[in-house]
């Protein structure tokens, strides 16, 4: 794979390049993840731009305008843009997974006549009211948080707190956990929940975008994933009229582990 770097401003992207095909996948991957979770989509038929969010690899915002000025919707599709005119794409489809399942949900409306499908696996940001998305919308959450980076055993007693009182569910502990199990991994999802708090779908821009199209438009979920619910896409679905849409498979939130990508594979169809 070819690493590559584009900039606008302060705000710089990292991408990979993989093949040399005709179709143009256009992946993104989830928190703490890497763009090697889309190398099965590799063959002769495909070329896949693999894109790193910000805060992972080379992909950089400035930390210190997180909390007065976010990272946009607007500010990164025009990075968006930019890898789209590098590379000569002129249409492709949607591959992304968890967190970044979030910023594609958002992108959809900026690239109407580009779009052949969407594939979303357990997207975040289908739930506008969660107690998660709701509080990095509250400031005094994001000082705690950022509070807290330096030091995530507080944090994970918080959560814990949180979810004897059930805002909380067990699975979710148990994933926060992960993630505050040291001090640089809870940083960046500090950092990130903080800083992509304004990347959100409009959920009646999407809808009327999906309507007047036919590409396919799909939401894969895991049957015992408790980090994003069957429940909430269902929800969400609902809202933007694409009830059919969903698809789910026999396995919690890691679809990447080995074995479950088997059964991931047969339902994106490129």
């Amino acid at each position: 794979m070819e690493s590559k770097i584009i900039a606008k401003g302060d705000i710089q992207i990292e991408y990979y390049t993989s093949g040399a095909g005709p179709q143009n996948i256009i992946c993104m991957h989830g928190h703490g993840r890497t763009v090697d979770d889309f190398i099965f989509l590799n063959d002769t038929d495909h070329k896949l731009i693999l894109i790193v969010l910000p805060h992972h690899g080379n992909s950089k915002f400035p930390i210190e305008k997180i909390e007065k000025d976010p990272l946009s919707i607007i500010e990164f599709n025009q990075l968006f843009e930019q890898i789209l005119d590098v590379e000569s794409i002129n249409d492709f489809h949607f591959v992304a997974f968890s967190q970044g399942g979030r910023f594609v949900l958002s992108l959809i409306p900026f690239h109407d006549g580009k779009i052949k499908s969407v594939h979303l696996i357990s997207p975040d940001a289908m739930d506008y009211n969660s107690f998660y998305n709701k509080a990095s919308r509250n400031r005094w959450a994001r000082k705690l948080f950022k509070s807290w980076e330096d030091k995530p055993q507080r944090f994970i007693k918080f959560a814990r707190i949180a979810k004897r009182l059930g805002l909380v569910r067990p699975k979710v502990f148990a994933f926060i956990q992960k993630f505050a199990s040291n001090k640089e991994s809870f940083q960046r999802a500090s950092i990130t929940w903080r800083g992509f708090r304004n990347i959100r779908p409009i959920n009646d821009e999407l809808k009327k975008v999906i309507a007047r199209n036919d590409w396919r438009f799909v939401i894969i979920m895991g049957k015992y994933d408790q980090v994003i619910r069957t429940l909430q896409a269902e929800s969400f679905l609902k809202k933007i009229s694409q009830q059919d849409a969903l698809i789910v498979i026999e396995c919690g939130h890691d679809f990447f582990k080995e074995g479950n990508i088997d059964l991931l594979r047969p339902h994106i169809k490129i």
